[in-house]
């Protein structure tokens, strides 16, 4: 973009690639007033809706995210992102019903989808819906072996249904894999203290 460029005259991707720079700065007002410039040239900018949402979500104005994200969702149906993310928002609000159709279209959109399974997983887990979690904190696991704790919540919806014994292998099977991350070891040890206070053997 040319530093001499005025501001009318530049068009709506100038204003967008604008609030990527203020974005990325964290200037997150400034960011927003690109995006919407970028919206009042094209409206039918999807990008630009959904950036400026996620912008609006790091300043917790959630009403406005899902605004932006619905429209994002209208423009561009197959972005799997944008539902992952507005399910995120959703269950922020305690709409948990939404937020697991929202993570179910971004699994229908990308099978591949780790963070949309580790999300709805945790939402099942909350509904009390354990083994269909246990089944979306496995899948996460399978497409992406190192995913930042999912190995934990297995863990802990294994000890929600009773049964600390899986628990304990399961917390066990991943310090093999990332003996590196003490975690996991504290996690084995306070377990065991857990199950010998149930009187389980193991």
């Amino acid at each position: 973009m040319n530093g001499c460029q005025s501001d009318n005259q530049l068009n709506a991707e100038d204003w967008f690639r604008r609030g990527l720079t203020f974005e990325e700065a964290a200037d997150y007002g400034n960011a927003i007033e690109a995006y919407t410039k970028a919206l009042e040239i094209n409206s039918r900018y999807a990008k630009a809706y959904q950036h400026r949402g996620a912008v609006c979500s790091m300043q917790n104005d959630h009403d406005q995210v899902i605004l932006d994200f619905t429209e994002a969702i209208k423009l561009n149906p197959r972005n799997a992102e944008v539902y992952n993310h507005r399910g995120m928002i959703w269950s922020s609000k305690n709409m948990n019903d939404l937020a697991i159709v929202d993570f179910t279209r971004a699994i229908e959109v990308n099978l591949r989808y780790a963070d949309a399974f580790y999300n709805r997983g945790v939402i099942l887990s909350i509904k009390g819906d354990y083994d269909q979690a246990i089944e979306d904190f496995t899948k996460a696991r399978e497409i992406d072996s190192f995913y930042p704790d999912t190995p934990y919540n297995p863990g802990g919806t294994w000890f929600s249904k009773g049964n600390l014994q899986q628990e304990l292998a399961d917390i066990r099977k991943v310090f093999n894999r990332k003996p590196e991350d003490q975690r996991n070891k504290k996690a084995e040890i306070l377990l065991e203290k857990r199950i010998k206070n149930f009187k389980i053997e193991y």
